[in-house]
């Protein structure tokens, strides 16, 4: 995947702009040269056309996803250690990049798989991956904290996962939906500190 820069760039920050508001169908190639200031054949210089931007979406999002989730060890030192808390705001914070182009260029993408993933087998597909990736990083985590004694053995991990994805679910979902900044970091609040609570019992 070669590096964004300069016209491409300006092209393809456009295009999940445009696509992450208006959805895919309702975006055009006129309509991103436009907002770009190009003519449509420059355009054509860098993309083939606009699935091929699309494609490229997709390689980004996958290029990118674990960037910034906590290596493995890590994590399960923290499940050794840290507070109930914590080690739930850990697992579910895992897109927050300090580069905020990055950043913001991942969230706009998450959002487009999303928008996509009933009529687009590759969003489906994508979406899946991760949920199934996230999981297994989870589970190997809290068997870690099993092993060590900090967990009890009868707690279930695996729905404690599928418990935790889901509320990464929700709160994406949330922010796609433009809800309230305000009501949305109060809503996130409770659901890290009800899951905290719940882990808690867990703990040794």
């Amino acid at each position: 995947m070669d590096k964004l820069s300069g016209t491409k760039e300006r092209i393809f920050d456009t295009f999940i702009n445009m696509t992450s508001r208006l959805g895919y169908e309702n975006t055009s190639i006129r309509e991103i040269t436009n907002k770009v200031g190009i003519k449509p054949a420059s355009l054509y210089n860098h993309f083939e056309n606009k699935e091929k931007l699309l494609v490229y979406a997709y390689e980004y999002y996958l290029k990118y996803q674990y960037d910034n989730r906590t290596h493995p060890d890590v994590m399960k030192k923290l499940v050794e250690e840290a507070s109930a808390k914590d080690i739930i705001t850990r697992f579910i914070c895992v897109f927050f990049d300090k580069d905020q182009k990055k950043h913001m260029r991942m969230a706009l993408i998450a959002k487009i798989i999303h928008m996509r993933m009933f009529q687009d087998p590759i969003a489906n597909a994508m979406l899946a991956e991760a949920k199934a990736n996230h999981a297994e990083y989870i589970i190997d985590a809290l068997k870690h904290g099993i092993n060590v004694g900090r967990i009890d053995p009868c707690f279930d991990i695996k729905t404690f996962a599928d418990i935790l994805i889901s509320t990464m679910e929700v709160i994406e979902i949330k922010t796609f939906a433009g809800a309230n900044p305000t009501n949305r970091c109060e809503q996130e609040e409770r659901s890290l500190t009800l899951l905290a609570q719940f882990f808690s019992t867990a703990l040794k």
